[in-house]
């Protein structure tokens, strides 16, 4: 599969791959562009299998936000264009460079977790009742 349509946040996609494959670019590449078509951080679940993953993921994430808020236009507009998105509009440009900040502050924010601990917080939140 091309991965631009993978990274497209208007199509479904289901991603299988080998480990050394790139799913992590490819999910956290798609958390971006997701990012920079208006999605809310709350909005966005990434689940894994490996808390090793989740948090490549989360540093991953938080590297590149930093990347695009501290960058030169050119470097800006080269990541998306890297992720499918080549013609950038000015006001893309400026809401790529603020998405660092936004994510930061979000709560709740994105959730990055394994299916465990993803499943552990849903019965934190929602427990069931013991009779």
């Amino acid at each position: 599969m091309n991965s631009h349509i993978a990274l497209d946040p208007k199509r479904s996609v289901v991603v299988e791959a080998c480990a050394g494959s790139g799913k992590t670019w490819l999910l956290v590449s798609r958390i971006v562009r997701l990012l920079l078509d208006g999605a809310q951080p709350s909005q966005i679940l990434a689940i894994t299998f490996t808390r090793k993953a989740a948090q490549e993921m989360q540093a991953r994430l938080q590297l590149w936000l930093r990347d695009l808020a501290m960058g030169d236009d050119a470097a800006v507009r080269r990541f998306f264009a890297e992720r499918g998105v080549d013609n950038l509009s000015g006001v893309q440009l400026q809401r790529a460079r603020s998405l660092y900040g936004n994510v930061l502050l979000a709560q709740p924010g994105i959730t990055i977790s394994t299916f465990h601990g993803w499943f552990m917080q849903v019965m934190q939140r929602a427990p069931l009742n013991a009779t």
